[in-house]
């Protein structure tokens, strides 16, 4: 891969192979998903700019690596404003398909949706679209007619709380639809709540060389109060790549799995 260092582990030096090509990701523990977060922000750590130019942060190969990391995982997660904004389905593409295929999996992973309110574009693609039927995670006491506008499109997964039991859901998608491994795209939100419970096992983050400066925007992580206790991260990887200035970065969240 023309261009990309690796920075740790040493020795650094060219990369030869794409960096994810083939990532061997650990067994998932007994009653959930292993799960990974894959994010990109700005230096000052910005994954919004003016709350909603997100395609301007990061570069082809950030995107091109994205769709690398959805070819180990059986589902994609996505919190209910990342879809409102961009309801496309999180598709690979026919090299990750065939890999996919190699490994006995379906060619494109499923898609699994947050909302606790149930407010989601039913006429997106990633429902019109959709290479499996969605799941969507939402709250047990949501209206009964939203449950069943959106039983219309989706298999349908309730729980209690507000904010929502997410413990237990990954339980269901872990009993039920047979999800080992979990790949969340985020929102910040939400990235919150599974730091907090305990349920991320690795981020995946890229650091693009940008600036947004706006401190209404998002961060990789937005909740209610500071996490405690804080989240512990060790690096497994870090590369550079020099045509866009980007660092890749690999972190095991320390407790998790990995």
């Amino acid at each position: 891969m023309a261009g990309m260092l690796q920075l740790y582990p040493a020795p650094a030096g060219p990369v030869e192979a794409g960096i994810y090509d083939r990532l061997d990701l650990p067994p998932p523990p007994p009653h959930r998903p292993y799960t990974i977060l894959n994010m990109v922000t700005t230096v000052d750590g910005k994954t919004t700019l003016d709350g909603h130019r997100v395609n301007e942060i990061g570069s082809d190969m950030d995107h091109r690596l994205m769709i690398k990391l959805r070819a180990p995982v059986d589902a994609v997660l996505r919190g209910a404003g990342t879809v409102r904004s961009h309801g496309r389905y999180p598709l690979v593409g026919e090299e990750e398909a065939a890999a996919r295929r190699a490994a006995g999996r379906p060619d494109q992973p499923k898609v699994v949706i947050v909302s606790q309110s149930g407010d989601l574009p039913l006429t997106a693609p990633v429902f019109q679209e959709a290479a499996h039927r969605p799941i969507i995670i939402t709250a047990k006491d949501l209206k009964a007619e939203r449950r069943e506008a959106l039983a219309q499109a989706a298999h349908i997964v309730t729980v209690d709380g507000d904010p929502m039991d997410l413990p237990a859901a990954m339980a269901v998608l872990r009993r039920e639809h047979g999800i080992t491994h979990l790949l969340s795209e985020g929102g910040p939100y939400l990235n919150y709540w599974f730091l907090k419970h305990g349920l991320l096992d690795e981020i995946f983050w890229t650091v693009a060389p940008k600036v947004g400066g706006n401190r209404d925007d998002l961060t990789m992580v937005d909740g209610p109060v500071t996490l405690d206790p804080l989240p512990q991260l060790e690096l497994r990887t870090a590369y550079f790549y020099q045509p866009t200035g980007e660092l890749f970065l690999r972190y095991r969240v320390r407790g998790g799995v990995a």
